[in-house]
């Protein structure tokens, strides 16, 4: 492709060759996009100071092939302010983003979620809705959204004082009553989830389901942003 200047964000940055970095990038107008940025290792540039995560930036690539060439980048605004827990759940953010999206593929919607989501951290918000709620949101971007209003086989409502369970890859499944099963919930809870209505019934139900979600889509190799957490 020419020259184009994108928008966007730092997914993952890693040593290549002596001087260089290959940086996998989440863009607004092209979704995600894999460069190399030359020359920058071990240098004093500000091209190197600004490749940092959370750090929004003004990005000109270019390339015929998937792998584009950095040319040119500059801030767009000011770096976002995380640490502890937050670092940590912005850097699993991140993780999972450069481990499920495809390349080239414009995702303006996640993207502006995925700032939002940025921001939410850095200015204080609750950390586990917000994570749950941008689970479900690349999820749904992605495809893989499931219908938590209706149970698959008939498409009836769920109904607060039913019980249902998850079955992968269809939606929810009626059930005669409570089950003692992880994979089981009441209508209630799956309904407060879907209106991200969160108390500690409805954030554990959204965690079970969205990890069983992403769990095909991230493959067995252990994320390594979950180690942190339990180190803080």
């Amino acid at each position: 492709m020419a020259a184009e200047q994108v928008q966007g964000f730092l997914l993952h940055r890693r040593p290549y060759r002596e001087t260089s970095y290959l940086v996998d990038l989440f863009t607004q107008e092209r979704g995600k996009i894999s460069a190399v940025a030359k020359g920058v290792r071990g240098s004093k540039s500000d091209k190197k100071s600004l490749l940092q995560a959370f750090q929004p930036l003004l990005l000109n690539l270019s390339g015929k092939h998937e792998l584009k060439n950095l040319n040119q980048l500059e801030s767009s605004g000011a770096m976002l302010n995380l640490a502890g827990k937050r670092m940590f759940s912005a850097m699993y953010i991140n993780e999972v983003m450069n481990r499920v999206l495809a390349p080239e593929i414009p995702q303006a919607d996640l993207f502006l979620h995925y700032q939002q989501s940025l921001v939410c951290l850095a200015q204080g918000a609750e950390i586990e809705p917000t994570l749950r709620e941008f689970e479900f949101a690349l999820l749904d971007d992605l495809g893989y959204g499931v219908d938590l209003m209706h149970e698959y086989q008939q498409g009836g409502a769920v109904e607060p004082q039913a019980y249902y369970a998850f079955i992968i890859e269809h939606g929810l499944q009626h059930c005669p009553g409570p089950q003692t099963s992880a994979n089981y919930f009441s209508g209630e809870t799956l309904l407060k989830v879907s209106r991200s209505d969160w108390d500690t019934s409805s954030l554990q139900c959204a965690k079970y389901l969205s990890r069983l979600m992403l769990s095909p889509l991230l493959g067995g190799k252990p994320l390594k942003s979950r180690e942190l957490f339990r180190y803080a």
